[in-house]
């Protein structure tokens, strides 16, 4: 169960999401310099590294992903988010030879269609959405998902309660928080090397983080 339902989410996207279009430079950043540039991240005798965007929505990051030399698979639970995905990766050359749209539930344990391990994984407000259970299943199927030395790059709403306002529709509040300060540590370490882009601070509410993938097995 996600924090805000399926059918708002499907009546977001039907209406256009607010975040539709958002300049991802975050990431878009971090693959021009290097730290994760699909050459860097592709594992030696692969022709080309894997990328997945978990909760891709309509399909900004996982098109600029598979653009950037990706081989890029997008996850999300809205079929009208989907269907706006694969509409606009068509209508940039972008077949599915390069990149692939599927449905699924990130807190499930298996999607059907996302098979094998991954270079590099993205996460652009998805687990922060999710109840404290979901987080630790998608946490331990995101584990499974990246191969030792893959990067995470994660990208959350996160805050104090008592420093968040009682309601915001442009971020986190005391109803809808987001991560706990300390959280990210929680879901991800020791299986991920945990580093803080931006921490989040009493009075900006989202985190971005880059985590590398550890050769130990948790799950």
């Amino acid at each position: 169960m996600v924090t805000i339902g399926r059918r708002a989410y499907d009546l977001m996207y039907r209406f256009g999401a607010p975040w539709e279009g958002a300049d991802r430079v975050e990431l878009r950043t971090l693959v021009h310099d290097g730290r994760c540039a699909p050459e860097v991240l592709r594992r030696p005798g692969s022709p080309v590294a894997r990328a997945i965007d978990l909760g891709c929505g309509a399909g900004g990051v996982a098109i600029e992903l598979a653009e950037a030399g990706f081989d890029v698979t997008g996850v999300d639970f809205s079929p009208v988010a989907l269907a706006k995905a694969r509409r606009a990766a068509a209508e940039r050359g972008l077949g599915p030879d390069r990149i692939r749209f599927t449905q699924g539930d990130l807190t499930a344990g298996h999607v059907s269609g996302v098979d094998g391990s991954f270079d590099l994984l993205v996460d652009y407000g998805t687990i922060d959405d999710l109840p404290a259970s979901g987080r630790a299943a998608m946490a331990r199927y995101v584990t499974r998902l990246a191969r030792p030395g893959a990067r995470l790059f994660l990208f959350a709403f996160s805050g104090r309660p008592e420093d968040l306002p009682q309601f915001s529709f442009g971020g986190p509040s005391r109803a809808f928080p987001g991560l706990l300060p300390g959280e990210v540590e929680s879901l991800f370490a020791p299986a991920f090397r945990v580093d803080a882009l931006e921490a989040p601070t009493r009075t900006r509410h989202v985190g971005t983080y880059l985590m590398e993938r550890t050769a130990t097995t948790h799950a």
